[in-house]
């Protein structure tokens, strides 16, 4: 059943890099098949980022091998979705907010179950959709890893809105983790729910001799940690 009754828009366009159907290669439902709508459009710039092309706020639609024109409106991208899971991702997201809730509006009107990837530095920009999303995975971006500032406010915000959804905290760190970013990381989500999952990914090509020990200080804290790698990227995969 449609989770809301607001009139469709047909008219709506947005500017999305790719649509793609593969497994999810990351978090805690890895290997799930799912269609993939990646955003243009990012306000960050993480050292690792494995889609700098997404950092730009527009550029060409690419799907099925072929190349077409940004923008593209919202009832195109509905007719491409061939898998029940919806996973939206970037880019972030959220910076095209007009163009998601509309998308999901109309996602959530032919039974889609969507699961939204966001950099969890928008709060106020998730509360506007969060009735559609199924799924988040929210990132706390480390600065040992991005080489960034650290947005620990932006993401605990972002958390408490989530906390409402199935929602998991995904990290992505490399050898340099400091035990003030752990500190910091359980206290945020023991503030919200120390229940919620935490997601250790490490870089990828990174090795982390320590790895087993980094976990086990986070278990000393929350409830749920998993040790979980970008596994599409080992198959080959998008």
């Amino acid at each position: 059943m449609p989770k809301n009754k607001k009139r469709l828009s047909y008219n709506m366009t947005g500017f999305v890099r790719e649509v793609f159907t593969s497994i999810q290669g990351e978090g805690i439902r890895l290997g799930e098949r799912q269609t993939f709508i990646r955003f243009y459009g990012c306000n960050l710039s993480c050292s690792y980022c494995d889609t700098p092309e997404t950092q730009r706020n527009t550029g060409p639609f690419l799907y099925g091998g072929k190349t077409f024109d940004n923008p593209i409106g919202v009832t195109a991208l509905v007719d491409k979705m061939s898998e029940h899971v919806v996973a939206i991702t970037g880019g972030e997201p959220l910076l095209q907010t007009d163009f998601l809730h509309e998308l999901c509006l109309h996602l959530n009107d032919i039974g889609k179950e969507l699961y939204l990837d966001t950099n969890g530095t928008l709060p106020d920009k998730l509360q506007q959709v969060l009735q559609y999303i199924d799924t988040i995975a929210l990132d706390f971006k480390i600065p040992s890893a991005t080489r960034l500032p650290a947005l620990w406010a932006e993401h605990e915000q972002c958390l408490k809105v989530a906390s409402t959804k199935d929602v998991f905290v995904k990290i992505v760190i490399d050898e340099n983790i400091s035990q003030d970013e752990i500190d910091k990381t359980c206290a945020i989500i023991e503030r919200v729910d120390k229940s919620i999952p935490l997601v250790l990914q490490p870089v990828f090509g990174h090795t982390i001799p320590n790895i087993l020990d980094i976990q086990r200080k986070f278990l000393t804290r929350l409830d749920e940690v998993r040790i979980i790698p970008q596994i599409h990227k080992y198959l080959g995969l998008k």
